[in-house]
């Protein structure tokens, strides 16, 4: 099956495209690879810089997994409590795959835009605006993929996206709050 099909057609609301994952821990453990990949050479790299700097570049390394991981979590349980639980491996997979999408369009974005408005590209108020456009498709896409992988209604898709979000937020939350005071929400739009 191919992945990168599978994830062109579902970021284009096309269902059909969730057949191109299948289900199963294996496909599931190959969609969360590249995500601990990354985090691991972030954690190595966390000994490279000075002292003072290395907790917070560790935290900011693992958030880029627990978010991922806690969205996991939270899907399983709702799949469980709808009744899905035997459609869950595939749609993880497929979700894990399509969030790679929001990532590529925003590298897209702004190389566009660094291209064709070189001085909007470098206002930070024009990157917020791409990086918010982006997000509500990568909401949309939470939701669709949700709605698709699980066979959910809207409304059920919906709350799942809503449960997905809130506890990242929550994450993000509790990060500012306790020591080192981590801002994800600052590190993300660039502030």
């Amino acid at each position: 099956m191919s992945i990168p099909l599978g994830v062109w057609l579902l970021g284009r609301g096309r269902a059909v495209g969730i057949n191109c994952f299948s289900p199963g821990v294996q496909p599931l453990m190959a969609a969360l690879a590249p995500t601990i990949a990354i985090t691991l050479i972030e954690l190595v790299s966390v000994f490279l810089l000075p002292a003072d700097q290395r907790e917070l570049q560790a935290i900011r390394a693992l958030v880029q997994l627990v978010c991922p991981l806690l969205q996991l979590i939270v899907s399983e349980r709702y799949a469980v409590f709808v009744g899905r639980k035997g459609l869950w491996t595939r749609y993880a997979t497929a979700s894990l795959w399509c969030a790679w999408l929001p990532v590529i369009m925003m590298i897209m974005a702004e190389g566009i835009m660094r291209i064709i408005l070189p001085a909007a590209a470098s206002s930070s108020a024009a990157l917020a605006g791409v990086a918010v456009g982006v997000w509500l498709y990568s909401l949309w896409l939470t939701w669709y993929v949700t709605r698709v992988g699980l066979v959910m209604t809207a409304w059920q898709a919906a709350i799942m996206t809503v449960l997905q979000t809130v506890s990242v937020f929550v994450l993000i939350g509790l990060l500012l709050l306790v020591p080192p005071h981590y801002n994800a929400i600052a590190d993300l739009f660039g502030a």
